[in-house]
Parts: structure tokens; sequence; C-alpha cells
């Protein structure tokens, strides 16, 4: 698949779950529930902090460090998400076939090493969001609340 496109499906669905999250009030945002984290803002931090790495990794950065972002209402969120988001846009567009496929080296955080291409780095952000994206609605349906599709088919709907 184009990097490119699956980068805009990523943007896409990170920021539809956002707004799914902020317009069913913030008090969910940092209510607890039971997950692998104990609330949406959590899991948030998380995700975007994997995300850096995952940026950083790509940008032959080996052993990056985790890195904390204002993630405390939901509006941050969506900013920080947006800024990075629109940083690695940049980046992406940059790249040529050949430097998405070039294979660089790099570490875990348990210092494993490890040795892909970016297509598959970026292929693992997108993975990895996916399926905090599905425990945030999992929390939100544990609140009494709807969750919204956000398949990539849908994705092509909206953006066709």
């Amino acid at each position: 698949m184009d990097p490119e496109k699956l980068f805009a499906y990523h943007q896409w669905a990170t920021q539809k779950v956002l707004q799914l999250v902020e317009d069913s009030g913030e008090e969910y945002y940092t209510r607890a529930g039971q997950n692998s984290f104990p609330s949406i803002r959590e899991t948030v931090a998380h995700v975007i902090g994997v995300e850096k790495m995952w940026f950083k990794r790509m940008n032959g950065v080996k052993s990056p460090e985790f890195e904390h972002f204002d993630v405390d209402t939901v509006e941050k969120a969506k900013n920080a998400l947006l800024l990075l988001h629109a940083e690695m846009e940049l980046y992406f567009a940059s790249l040529s076939e050949e430097s998405w496929q070039e294979e660089l080296n790099y570490r875990n955080m348990k210092g494993d090493e490890f040795r892909h291409s970016r297509e598959e780095m970026l292929f693992t952000v997108v993975n990895h969001a996916s399926y905090h994206r599905g425990q945030i609605t999992s929390l939100l349906r544990q609140f009494g609340k709807a969750g919204i599709p956000l398949d990539y088919i849908y994705f092509q709907k909206e953006n066709r």
C-alpha cells in the first residue's frame, strides 16, 4: 500500500476517535476503566509517545527515548497529534520509494536489536494505533457511549 495513503488513513482515524471522545465529554477522557491503560488519557499518552519513538527510528535514531506530551485534555491531545502528524507528513513526502524500502537498525526499549524498513515501521505505527483506538472505543462503551466505525473502508468512503 502507498505509505502516504496509509498515513492519511492513520491521521483520519486518530482525529475521528479523539473527536468522538471530545463529543462524549471531557469527563470520559480521564475516567478509570478496565483496559491495559487506566484511562483514555493514559492510552493517548502512550500512543503519541510510541509514535514519536517510531518517527525518530525512521529518521535513523537507533535508541530514541520515550517523549512525554501534554495530553491533559482532549484538545491538547488532538493538537499534539496534529503537530506530530504534520511533522511526519512533511518528512514522508520527502522520501523516495527507495528510502521507504531502506532498512534501518534500531533498539527497542528493552535493548533488543532490530532491522526494518521505514515502510514496515510505518505499518507498525498504524497497526499499533489501531489496536489502541479499539481500546479507546472499548472504554467509551464501558461508560455507556457508542463507538464509530474507523475501518479503512470508511476512510475511503469519506475521502474519495
